[in-house]
């Protein structure tokens, strides 16, 4: 037989098969193991077992509700060092904004053209320019 029509047979068997069975069969073996299953060997002494399907069937237990920690309450002094850490990270944003600004326009002098004599101060004033925005703008 070709294995598709054997996997189609094995798949049709699996699925007329009764799901649950109502009863099954409890024994113990040599061995004193015990075993469940529908079909218990002829030798072995059997209990039947039935099934009440309403038996171990649980709820799941509620989705739990998410509620946010409330924030610690922050000493006065906590609360003053918060509000100068924000002054001064403001402050450096808008002296790297500023600074940045400075040398844009100070670039776009340098490449409208200077005077031979400008060229140090110019250069300067760039390398200046460059120290304080990689000083401010971290």
């Amino acid at each position: 037989m070709p294995a598709p029509i054997r996997l189609s047979a094995l798949l049709a068997l699996i699925l007329l098969s009764p799901a649950q069975a109502d009863t099954f069969k409890r024994w113990t073996d040599a061995q004193g193991r015990v075993h469940y299953g529908d079909v218990a060997p002829t030798e072995a002494d059997t209990v039947e077992v039935e099934v009440d399907p309403n038996h171990n069937v649980h709820q799941a237990p509620p989705t739990p509700h998410f509620t946010p920690a409330k924030p610690e309450k922050r000493s006065a002094r906590d609360e003053a060092a918060a509000r100068r850490e924000t002054k001064e990270r403001n402050e450096r944003k808008e002296k790297c904004a500023d600074y940045q600004e400075k040398f844009e326009h100070l670039r776009s002098r340098m490449r409208a053209g200077y005077k031979a004599s400008q060229y140090n101060k110019l250069m300067e004033q760039e390398e200046s320019l460059r120290r304080k925005i990689r000083t401010y703008c971290k």
